[in-house]
């Protein structure tokens, strides 16, 4: 059998082919020392807004927050914490995380954290803010995971306006019980 594959020269043309694509897959996996093989792909980043190098993003809790629900009898309430994330640039980032004042990650809502310091001035309206739409929402409303996604939307459409220069990219419930 050998010989008549010989004589097709079948064999001559597939050992170099099989060597060849094992090689090729030893070197794409990384095996004995070869380059590893990286794929750098950049996913739903549109070509007129490039990502600035220089923008940061800082949260400030606004607090635990318990309201009573929009419900018919008013025996529904719902307990949450909303943290807002906020694009600063390089110069407000660094003068807000400057003296290590916990960053402006978080903090719990705390006088020491610089963002929350920063926004002291129209922290009241921050807070008539948060009451008034989440007590604006039925249980039933807030019950599927759309309509936290509708609050979370709300909540920073609403409260951008107290937040003035720090645009709010991201709004997150870290806790949220509706009884």
């Amino acid at each position: 059998m050998l010989k008549r594959l010989l004589r097709k020269r079948l064999l001559l043309v597939a050992v170099p082919v099989l060597l060849l694509l094992g090689g090729a897959g030893f070197f794409l996996l990384g095996g004995a020392g070869a380059a590893p093989f990286v794929l750098n792909i950049t996913i739903n980043q549109s070509a007129d807004s490039p990502a600035d190098p220089t923008e940061h993003h800082l949260t400030v809790s606004l607090g635990e927050r318990i309201v009573n629900l929009a419900d018919p009898g008013g025996y529904r309430y719902l307990k949450a914490e909303v943290v807002v994330e906020v694009a600063v640039d390089q110069k407000t980032y660094e003068k807000l995380t400057a003296g290590g004042g916990g960053g402006g990650h978080g903090g719990g809502g705390s006088s020491t954290d610089p963002l929350r310091a920063e926004l002291e001035h129209v922290w009241p309206k921050i807070q008539d803010t948060l009451t008034m739409v989440l007590s604006s929402k039925t249980a039933e409303e807030l019950s599927t995971p759309e309509g936290k996604e509708q609050l979370k939307a709300e909540l920073a459409e609403k409260l951008q306006p107290a937040f003035g220069d720090y645009h709010i990219t991201h709004v997150y419930l870290t806790q949220f019980v509706i009884q």
